[in-house]
């Protein structure tokens, strides 16, 4: 039936997000730099302190719809958006998207996760859950930083001149690595009690493949032609970066579904 949107559903009114309540922490998404829907962020409050915060923000798009209504039938018939190299078919409007996604510099709605840790021994203390807008700061792209924030680079004491040798590393980086270095230590634990109730380790022997097309950014919104230059690049699974994304929504959902 193609890929165009009903009328009905661009003139959909997107819900204000002005009633809900603004979140004390600023937030942090880490995706690929292809990445326009931003559906996930995380925030890390209290380092320093005994016990850590963290924070799991997701994108809530759901606030523009009611039950029964044109988005609602779209989204119900579409069912998700279809990727491919080089374009996508999204599932709802891109006025929705781009007014939920995740972008750093403004407020944005989210259904936030807050879980507490005891810093030193990461036991979870406390969980929980609310609707509200989250400031995002930054927009982290893994293809850019992978190669500098490996285990050794997290590890390491920047107290002990670590980075003396890489005066070229990112202020984001910088700003935001007493996070990463508690996010990796984290990640890491949650990583290994799921492996004891799997009953073996998860290895990462097989990179991941991603494929892009190069092509003038003009053109993005619109199906490749076929002329295209095909560009492969390797990544490895379980780079601290991915660990860490995916762990934290491994958290998320757990709790989310029990």
């Amino acid at each position: 039936k193609g890929t165009q949107f009903p009328p009905q559903a661009l003139a959909a009114a997107l819900a204000p997000a002005n009633d809900l309540p603004l979140a004390g922490v600023q937030a942090y998404s880490i995706d690929d730099s292809q990445t326009t829907e931003i559906d996930d962020a995380l925030s890390v409050e209290g380092l320093g302190s005994g016990q850590v915060t963290l924070g799991i923000h997701i994108a809530a798009p759901a606030l523009a719809i009611a039950p029964g209504d044109v988005l609602d039938g779209v989204a119900h018939t579409r069912l998700s958006t279809v990727y491919m190299p080089g374009y996508k078919i999204t599932m709802l409007p891109s006025e929705v998207v781009q007014h939920y996604t995740l972008e750093a510099g403004r407020p944005c709605p989210a259904l936030s996760f807050y879980a507490m840790f005891d810093e030193a021994t990461l036991t979870l203390q406390n969980v929980r859950s609310v609707i509200e807008q989250v400031n995002v700061i930054e927009n982290l792209r893994t293809d850019a930083l992978q190669n500098i924030v490996t285990p050794a680079w997290l590890e390491a004491d920047p107290a002990a001149g670590a980075d003396a040798a890489a005066p070229e590393l990112p202020a984001a980086l910088l700003r935001h690595r007493g996070a990463l270095a508690f996010l990796w230590r984290l990640a890491q634990q949650l990583k290994a009690q799921r492996e004891v109730v799997r009953g073996k380790p998860e290895t990462f022997t097989r990179p991941d493949f991603t494929f892009r097309l190069l092509r003038d950014e003009a053109l993005q919104d619109t199906p490749p032609n076929g002329n295209e230059t095909v560009q492969i690049d390797i990544r490895q699974r379980g780079a601290p970066l991915d660990l860490i994304v995916s762990e934290m929504m491994i958290l998320v959902n757990h709790h989310w579904g029990q």
